[in-house]
């Protein structure tokens, strides 16, 4: 949550959208898979602000969203029930980066003067405000299935070691998905991106949705579908790659939240 809250991680997932939502494409190598880009906005609200940063979310920044096309936000919560309870990430994809090109969204959609002392209204209720940039990783994924009820998340900020990007890949691919695959009855999902610009380049972002929070008494899945010498041998194997990781409980917040609008 300190970095991204995203998720995450962000995915089209009818219900919930952290990391496919139809998104910006990322120039890639044939060979490589495609890429959709995202920007994570986390910000820290004044305690004693919450609600009105929550009721102006709702009444101004979400129509103002969708007037000016953005087509899909999802918004998570720190603080769900540990951390910060007023820190938040919104998650929207990057259609183009030409966007920058253009004036800010508040004054493209509500004009200089009411686009300003909006702008203002948040600035004077805010502690903290932070934007990156991110791309999915589609094929180290699980996504949700179509209708999912998204409660929470848990959230991995994974730091790797320089140079070892290709090796943690191979080992999200080959170890963590098969496995998490085979625990479909408690892992709703899992979602992995990656930081490019705004942070640590370095840094991943595993994302394990759960359609209820009651699905963390049961432990991890390596620790219900592994033996110890399993288990031991799955740590071994990725611990030369990574430098840090922090994780974080985030509940995905539907009321400031919104999907992009099936084709007709």
């Amino acid at each position: 949550m300190r970095r991204i809250m995203l998720v995450l991680a962000a995915v089209a997932l009818g219900g919930v959208g952290v990391i496919f939502a139809q998104g910006g494409r990322g120039a890639a190598p044939a060979s490589t898979p495609e890429r959709h880009w995202y920007s994570v906005t986390v910000t820290t609200v004044k305690p004693d602000h919450v609600r009105e940063w929550i009721e102006i979310q709702k009444s101004e920044t979400i129509p103002m969203q969708q007037k000016g096309g953005i087509k899909s936000r999802d918004t998570w919560q720190n603080g769900a029930p540990f951390g910060e309870g007023n820190m938040f990430a919104i998650v929207t994809p990057i259609d183009k980066f030409a966007t920058y090109d253009l004036p800010p969204l508040a004054l493209r959609v509500l004009g200089d003067a009411a686009g300003r002392a909006y702008g203002d209204k948040l600035a004077a209720i805010t502690l903290s405000r932070r934007t990156f940039a991110m791309q999915d990783r589609v094929e180290l994924s699980i996504p949700p299935a179509p209708g999912a009820k998204i409660v929470a998340a848990v959230l991995a900020d994974v730091t790797i070691v320089s140079g070892h990007a290709q090796q943690y890949e191979s080992y999200i691919k080959d170890d963590v998905v098969p496995l998490l695959r085979k625990d479909k009855d408690n892992v709703a999902g899992f979602l992995m991106s990656r930081t490019v610009f705004g942070g640590n380049a370095s840094e991943y972002h595993e994302v394990t949705l759960l359609s209820n929070f009651a699905t963390i008494d049961k432990g991890p899945s390596q620790a219900r579908l592994l033996n110890a010498t399993e288990r031991a041998a799955m740590a071994a194997k990725v611990a030369p790659h990574v430098a840090n990781i922090e994780r974080t409980i985030l509940r995905h917040v539907p009321e400031l939240s919104y999907q992009a609008k099936p084709a007709s």
